[in-house]
């Protein structure tokens, strides 16, 4: 979530740098914009613990709702200027997802990304990451290319997908182009005439035809 806040920022900083303004983004309407919010609540809605595999197969059926709710408000908006970049990172993860029943997470990854902090994560991992989350197993696991195989070190430490660094991408340029606006927004606009300067410039009209 951190992540998508900071993309979000970043955006609209991008934005004003290229001359865009707040307003243009507060007219910038996007289609049901609430399927957005309920697909990333659903991916952080807790599940409490249940006996068996209960709990797992709960989860399993949010994050599916969450992807759907994801790239259904995405192809509402698909006209939209960054829009097909995000829709094509999340459509990745979420394949890989279905694929392998879970996101497989690379081990020298995490080890790059987490430092001596690499044991605790590990272990994190291995207990609460299922269903959304694997440690990857190159036998059995497909796709490990695309899936959470990019390491960023201090002081993000966090593992990434090909699919998540496209979304990222594809939000800044989601909220710097709202930010922006359209060409016709940075157009220099005419001041208005008031009512005694059109007056003024009826009677230097008329004395011109007069004169002629």
């Amino acid at each position: 979530m951190l992540l998508i806040l900071g993309a979000v920022v970043g955006g609209i900083v991008l934005g004003l740098v290229l001359g865009g303004s707040l307003r243009n983004l507060s007219e910038t309407h996007f289609r049901w914009w609430g399927l957005a919010l309920l697909g990333l609540a659903l991916q952080v809605a807790p599940v409490p613990a249940r006996p068996g595999r209960v709990d797992d197969w709960v989860m399993a059926g949010l994050l599916a709702a969450s992807y759907a709710s994801l790239l259904t408000f995405l192809a509402l908006n698909i006209r939209h200027a960054g829009f097909p970049l995000v829709a094509a990172g999340i459509a990745l993860n979420a394949l890989v997802i279905a694929i392998n029943g879970g996101m497989p997470v690379s081990d020298h990854a995490l080890r790059v990304a987490y430092g001596p902090g690499y044991r605790d994560i590990r272990q994190v991992l291995l207990e609460h990451g299922p269903p959304k989350h694997h440690t990857a197993e190159p036998g059995e696991d497909i796709l490990i290319p695309l899936a959470d195989v990019i390491p960023v070190g201090a002081p993000v430490r966090n593992v990434f997908s090909v699919g998540d660094v496209a979304s990222m991408v594809g939000i800044v340029w989601v909220l710097a182009a709202a930010t922006k606006g359209g060409p016709g927004k940075h157009r220099a606009r005419t001041p208005r005439r008031g009512p005694t300067e059109v007056a003024e410039a009826a009677d230097r009209v008329g004395a011109s035809g007069r004169a002629d």
